[in-house]
């Protein structure tokens, strides 16, 4: 055999072997990996944001509880002491007046943990946040001073008068437990909500659990 046809040979086994490398094995790098496909579901996975905590705090904020209420503030000036004040009578007087109670979740105590599906989210009791400007009823009562000398009821008055009556009614709203929870389970549910489209648009199964927290400050 002569020297050209022994390297034409060489170079003919040489493209068979790297034609039937799957069955031969010839050329195989052994240090070469495998890259896994990615499932759609882990691609969707991937994708899918998580509940904020921002959004969740923002919807504690929308669902506060707004409740309307008429209240009555009662209160007597007392007639004065000394000469100066000889012929004084005490006066009664009572405010009619109307406001807005509003019922909600302080929104720093609220927080969440995520594992994969399984969310945490820590609420506080509802609790009252506030009271907004009252209006006066025209169905307010002073009574007559008919006296030597007057004991005229001023506005001071009468400002002390509903302030004394705005910590009465304060004191009931935070005491109430049945609108408190009313206002939580608001809260609550509009969560839920934000949760459940997310879980619907990402096809994601989110599983929820509540931990109340104590109201205290």
């Amino acid at each position: 055999m002569s020297m050209k046809q022994m390297i034409t040979k060489i170079l003919v086994l040489a493209l068979l072997c790297g034609l039937f490398t799957p069955f031969w094995g010839c050329g195989k790098d052994k240090t070469q990996t495998e890259i896994p496909i990615e499932t759609e579901e882990s691609q969707r996975q991937l994708k899918a944001p998580s509940p904020d905590i921002s959004q969740i705090r923002s919807i504690c904020e929308l669902a506060t509880l707004e409740c309307y209420y008429h209240n009555v503030a009662i209160s007597t000036k007392e007639k004065g002491q000394g000469l100066s004040h000889i012929g004084e009578k005490d006066r009664e007087f009572w405010i009619e007046y109307s406001g807005v109670a509003k019922l909600g979740i302080n929104m720093a105590k609220v927080s969440m943990e995520i594992q994969n599906k399984d969310i945490v989210i820590t609420i506080p009791k509802a609790q009252l946040l506030g009271l907004s400007d009252y209006t006066f009823s025209p169905d307010s009562y002073i009574s007559e001073d008919d006296g030597i000398n007057k004991n005229p009821i001023t506005p001071e008055n009468q400002t002390q008068a509903v302030a004394w009556a705005q910590e009465d009614i304060s004191q009931q709203f935070s005491k109430d437990d049945a609108m408190l929870m009313r206002a939580q389970e608001r809260a609550k549910s509009l969560i839920e909500n934000y949760i459940q489209q997310l879980s619907e648009i990402w096809e994601t199964d989110y599983q929820i659990t509540w931990v109340y927290e104590d109201n205290a400050s």
